[in-house]
C-alpha cells in the first residue's frame, strides 16, 4: 500500500504543480474550467502566483513525486469572505484508488473551515466517482449549470455542491 503525505506547496513548487495541472487540463479537458491550451503559456511567475492566491495541497508519494492536488481559495469581497471554493482537484492515474483523493478533500475541507461557513465546488456531472467522494464528506448538490463547459463541440453539465460547517 502505497503512503502520500499531504502538504501546503510554495512557489518553490511551480514547476511540479505546473506539470501536474497541465496533465490534468489535458487528460480531462471536461473536467476544469480552464484550458490547457491557456495555461501552457503561463510563466513560471504565473503559476507561483496561483499558488500564492490560494491555499494548494499536494499528496506526495513516497518517492517525492506529486501524485495529486487540490486548492482552497476564500472570497475576497466584504459580503462573501464566509465562502471558499475548493478548486482543481486532480490525481494522477497511478494514484487513484490508494486514499490520496480522500486525503486531499480532508486537507481541503479542513483549511475551509477554519474561517469560512460554506464551502463550494463544481463538478462536471459525468464524474460519479468524484459526487460520490464529496458526497461522503457531506457535499449536496444545490444547482446544475447546464452546458457550463464546451470542449469541442461537446458540451458538459457542472454539478454545483455545497457543504455548510453552520460555524
Amino acid at each position: 500500500m502505497q503512503l502520500f503525505s499531504i502538504r501546503r506547496l510554495e512557489r518553490s513548487d511551480a514547476p511540479a504543480f505546473r506539470d501536474i495541472r497541465l496533465e490534468g487540463l489535458e487528460r480531462h479537458p471536461e473536467a476544469f474550467g480552464a484550458s490547457h491550451e491557456q495555461e501552457l503559456q503561463y510563466s513560471e511567475t504565473q503559476v507561483a502566483d496561483m499558488i500564492s492566491n490560494s491555499v494548494v495541497f499536494g499528496g506526495f508519494a513516497e518517492d517525492g513525486a506529486l501524485a495529486g492536488v487540490i486548492a482552497v481559495a476564500r472570497s475576497k469581497g466584504a459580503k462573501m469572505k464566509h465562502i471558499a471554493s475548493i478548486w482543481g482537484m486532480y490525481v494522477r492515474p497511478d494514484a487513484r484508488g490508494t486514499g490520496l483523493s480522500r486525503l486531499l478533500m480532508e486537507a481541503a475541507v479542513k483549511e475551509a473551515k477554519t474561517t469560512c461557513r460554506s464551502i463550494r465546488l463544481c463538478v462536471v456531472s459525468s464524474n460519479s466517482a468524484a459526487i460520490r467522494l464529496y458526497e461522503s464528506f457531506g457535499f449536496k448538490a444545490w444547482a446544475k449549470d447546464t452546458e457550463a463547459l464546451k470542449v469541442g463541440d461537446v458540451y458538459h453539465d457542472e454539478i454545483l455542491m455545497r457543504l455548510d460547517t453552520g460555524d
